[in-house]
């Protein structure tokens, strides 16, 4: 049985491919290919964002879920927030970064080797160099005048003008910082010289109490029986159980309507415009989450027409950047992770000369005072990320994750479902064309965009029921996905699948 490893960037992939070769396991190798991630890809993800992640080992009846997602700082205040949204680029907008205690939270339960060799794949890339490419440069242009006087971007600006595609990069600070985590473990980051200098650069918003008390948890994982498949995702404060509930959706109205897209399409819907209304921070009240319960399932479902696209109203609530990697190795053991800074390379907010930048996950918050989600000090901001893996008769399946933000369950229910219904290859499904609705939220209309691959047939069947739907030029477009995934085959065989739409996305395997 081989070991697959599939990321956003072919550097990260080969560390995670170098991790099982030198006898580590899938989460060692899922924790390097992370670490790499964030060297190579900052406007992907880093030390600075969230992570999630997704455990499955050959004997389990239910895979391990880990949140290692950060809580807003004590000194938040909402009210002084002039608009109804958070800045992108606010101090406000960071939270407790917890990739790294996510790293050491994974590598205590499961790792095989020892963690100072997993870091030490990122520390070589940061000290010997890489090559930018083109995702990078874009954003170190678009962002240049924010970035390029800090002390943690000195490496990607030459006098203030943004390194271009193409050029050699060494990001010697971060090298540095990677080093002091290896050596020190993650008191350094978060109770250490590092957790001051974090609190610093946000105004003290994050205190060093809110940094010295953070710890990732092991949590509950969702679950929804889908076509014959257990599908397990992250629970709130994430967006996750979107992907499971428009699947299930689909699954009862196929039980009376043949199979379409507008199907799948209205199924997202319905469940996506009450999305705002019952995903936040429950904090020790998740029993109290009802999203993936099958009444609130078959009383959405309710709602729908076979015959048109609809407006579908929950007006009363109740009170980006990202990178996705899968690995498996040849034991049984697959991790689903995923990572984010939130939108692109975060919040802009370095810190200091420690080579990195924090991520603008708080940005999730609302700024209604009488809404769960509102800021608040010690609360999780609504999450984008969404993993997901499958099983079927407590053997593992597919593990399926996308970056893209707010879109990751609707990218995702379109790769997961040809999957579940026939085991269609997802390496072909991720040549078709795909759409995406930029706004789902309460008493909206449809209004679809698609990239230009997609069917012609489609697109006029879907105008026929009433759905706006827009036509990109390009055949593939990188807001698409990617989409990683590790799957059985029609064979009962072990496949990667990388992403056509962003060239450094690879699969290695071994």
């Amino acid at each position: 049985m081989s070991s697959i490893v599939v990321s956003p960037h072919n550097l990260s992939s080969e560390a995670g491919k170098k991790v099982l070769e030198l006898g580590g396991n899938a989460v060692d190798a899922a924790i390097a290919t992370n670490i790499v991630q964030g060297v190579v890809a900052p406007e992907t993800c880093g030390i600075g964002g969230d992570l999630f992640a997704l455990i499955w080992k050959d004997g389990f009846t239910q895979p391990d879920c880990l949140d290692a997602s950060g809580y807003a700082g004590s000194n938040v205040d909402g009210t002084v927030i002039a608009g109804d949204t958070i800045p992108l680029n606010h101090p406000m907008s960071v939270t407790v970064p917890g990739a790294v205690n996510g790293w050491f939270t994974l590598h205590e339960k499961y790792g095989s080797m020892d963690i100072s060799k997993i870091f030490n794949l990122g520390i070589e890339i940061c000290h010997e160099g890489f090559e930018v490419n083109h995702e990078l440069a874009a954003s170190l242009k678009i962002h240049g005048d924010e970035l390029s006087a800090q002390p943690s971007s000195f490496s990607f600006y030459n006098n203030s003008i943004p390194l271009e595609s193409g050029s050699l990069v060494r990001r010697v600070n971060l090298g540095k910082t990677l080093e002091l985590l290896a050596k020190e473990g993650p008191d350094i980051f978060y109770k250490g010289e590092i957790a001051i200098a974090i609190s610093k650069s946000v105004n003290n918003i994050l205190t060093l109490e809110d940094l010295n008390h953070f710890s990732a948890k092991w949590v509950e994982p969702l679950k929804l029986e889908i076509f014959g498949y257990d599908g397990w995702t992250t629970p709130p404060s994430t967006q996750s159980y979107l992907t499971l509930c428009t699947l299930k959706g689909y699954e009862l109205l196929s039980q009376k309507y043949e199979d379409s897209l507008h199907m799948l399409i209205e199924s997202y819907r319905i469940f996506a415009a009450d999305r705002d209304n019952i995903t936040f921070d429950y904090q020790n009240n998740i029993q109290e989450f009802r999203g993936v319960d099958m009444d609130y399932i078959e009383e959405k479902m309710s709602l729908y027409s076979n015959e048109s696209t609809q407006k579908f109203n929950f007006p009363e609530p109740k009170g980006g950047g990202t990178a996705y990697m899968t690995v498996k190795d040849s034991n049984g053991l697959g991790i689903s992770l995923i990572q984010s800074n939130f939108h692109g390379i975060g919040s802009r907010i370095g810190v200091g000369r420690y080579g990195f930048f924090l991520h603008n996950r708080g940005c999730g918050f609302n700024l209604d005072k009488n809404h769960s989600n509102y800021l608040t000090a010690g609360r999780k901001p609504l999450h984008t990320l969404s993993p997901t893996l499958w099983t079927k008769n407590n053997q593992l399946e597919l593990i399926l994750g996308t970056r893209g933000g707010r879109y990751q369950p609707q990218l995702l229910a379109q790769l997961a479902l040809p999957y579940l219904q026939q085991k269609v290859s997802i390496k072909d499904s991720m040549k078709i064309g795909r759409w995406a609705l930029n706004n789902f939220s309460s008493d909206t209309t449809s209004h679809v965009t698609v990239e230009g691959s997609f069917l012609s047939s489609e697109i006029e069947d879907l105008r026929a029921k009433g759905h706006d739907v827009t036509q990109i030029k390009d055949d593939f477009d990188k807001a698409y996905g990617p989409v990683s995934a590790i799957y059985k085959d029609s064979k009962n065989e072990w496949a990667g699948a990388a992403d056509v739409r962003v060239g450094t996305e690879s699969v290695e395997t071994i």
